[in-house]
């Protein structure tokens, strides 16, 4: 009996391993292909019966199955690669499927130029997917965005690990200055900033008691949010985004605006 036992155990240790195996699908170029072209266009048809993460990269299409059965592709082309560039737009739309598509993550360095798609689909059968991935960027220089927008990291007023909090609560504080749309993209004690809109940020300041896990998190909020316009989380971190929180600041008025927030979380 001993020998079947250690069978079994074996066997379902091997399951998660097997399911976090990341998939390939194919891709053609479209007739309309032009790797020249400041607007580039990246559809992805597949049949989906479950859940599953997209990964598209380049001309790539692969996909890292989380339930149901195995992606079957549906015809999923592009007009030019997914360019290694700073970009000025990057969108997603869900052109048809009956379940949700979710953009968590745009291309960039820190993902190596990767484009990370959630699909969910929780109706019985497979349906028909179409993801639609379109963006702008510069082709004569790829390091430079188009209309002067751009990303960078910022430096935080604390930098000694040393004087990091050890407890299961963490929090961040920001203020600074913005000018229409910031983004702010979290990850451990980094802090990289977009600008979809407008002047760059100016006067940031920022400081973290601890690092954001790189761990499920039992909550992830904004306390003491000050500012004219909007400030919200729009994206909580999960292993999709490689533990990212995403906040976006928009001040519509003329001129910049202060802001400051806290984020706060418990793992």
């Amino acid at each position: 009996m001993k020998p079947i036992s250690i069978l079994v155990l074996l066997t379902v240790m091997t399951v998660p391993a097997l399911a976090q195996e990341q998939l390939e699908l194919p891709s053609f170029r479209s007739n309309l292909y032009n790797a020249n072209s400041p607007e580039g266009i990246f559809d992805v048809l597949v049949h989906v019966d479950g859940e599953a993460i997209l990964y598209i990269k380049g001309t790539d299409v692969r996909y890292m199955l989380l339930g149901g059965a195995p992606l079957r592709d549906a015809g999923s082309n592009y007009r030019q690669p997914i360019p290694e560039a700073i970009f000025g737009s990057f969108n997603m739309e869900k052109k048809a499927g009956r379940g949700t598509a979710v953009l968590v993550e745009t291309p960039g360095p820190v993902n190596n130029y990767t484009a990370i798609v959630r699909i969910n689909d929780r109706n019985s059968g497979s349906d028909l997917y179409h993801i639609h991935l379109d963006w702008t960027w510069n082709p004569s220089d790829p390091s430079r965005p188009p209309g002067g927008r751009f990303s960078r990291p910022l430096n935080s007023t604390r930098n000694d690990p040393d004087e990091y909090d050890r407890g299961r609560n963490g929090s961040l504080t920001f203020q600074g200055r913005v000018d229409d749309v910031a983004v702010l993209y979290i990850r451990s004690d980094q802090v990289r900033e977009e600008d979809l809109a407008g002047k760059p940020l100016r006067s940031e300041r920022f400081e973290f008691s601890q690092p954001l896990p790189s761990t499920r998190l039992r909550s992830i909020e904004l306390t003491e949010v000050s500012g004219r316009g909007e400030v919200e989380l729009i994206e909580k971190p999960w292993e999709g985004n490689r533990y990212t929180a995403v906040v976006r600041i928009s001040d519509r008025q003329s001129g910049n605006g202060r802001y400051s927030f806290k984020l706060t979380w418990r793992r």
